[in-house]
């Protein structure tokens, strides 16, 4: 199964530059629930904005796979500095498919969900090549300022739960 995971405001907002317009401590608990054990799939802007960047690259406790067209420069500069290559990762990786086929030749116990975490244009990729089975999206009440926006839900896909949470829902979507 590969679910997207996001957090968007009332106007559709995710981020601002490369950071979250909110802070919702709970919400990146539930976030790390969700993921652990799981293959997270990244776009490189987003995987540089965790806030472990640069001491510790990766989302531990799950395989980091990271998108990015310079995949290529990024492993050659590990192996020229000769880092030991960590299972969980960062892995680099063209395309979403890629990461998904090596994550399944290379980590058969993480890939049970794909887990595909930002940003907009990795979201667009995923969504329009129908690569998504659901979505789970943090529904953040109110306005918030940024400049970077999650694409309009299809209409082919339907609320099938929401959790309240004061400050924000949490809804799955499934295709109708």
């Amino acid at each position: 199964m590969n679910t997207l995971i996001v957090a968007m405001d009332d106007d559709r907002l995710i981020g601002r530059g490369t950071e979250l317009p909110w802070r919702l401590p709970e919400d990146l608990k539930a976030f790390r629930t969700r993921t652990l054990g799981r293959t997270v799939i990244t776009g490189r802007a987003t995987w540089q904005s965790l806030p472990t960047y640069p001491k510790r690259p990766y989302l531990d406790g799950r395989v980091n796979m990271v998108i990015t067209r310079a995949a290529n420069r990024y492993n050659k500069d590990l192996a020229d500095a000769g880092a030991q290559v960590d299972p969980e990762g960062p892995w680099f990786v063209p395309t979403i498919e890629l990461a998904i086929s090596t994550a399944r030749r290379r980590f058969p116990e993480f890939v049970e969900e794909f887990v595909i975490m930002g940003g907009r244009q990795i979201y667009e990729l995923a969504l329009r090549r129908d690569l998504v089975d659901r979505m789970i999206v943090t529904h953040v009440h109110g306005h918030h300022i940024g400049d970077v926006y999650f694409p309009e839900i299809p209409p082919a896909w339907t609320a099938t739960d929401r959790q309240p949470h004061g400050a924000y829902d949490i809804v799955t979507y499934e295709k109708a």
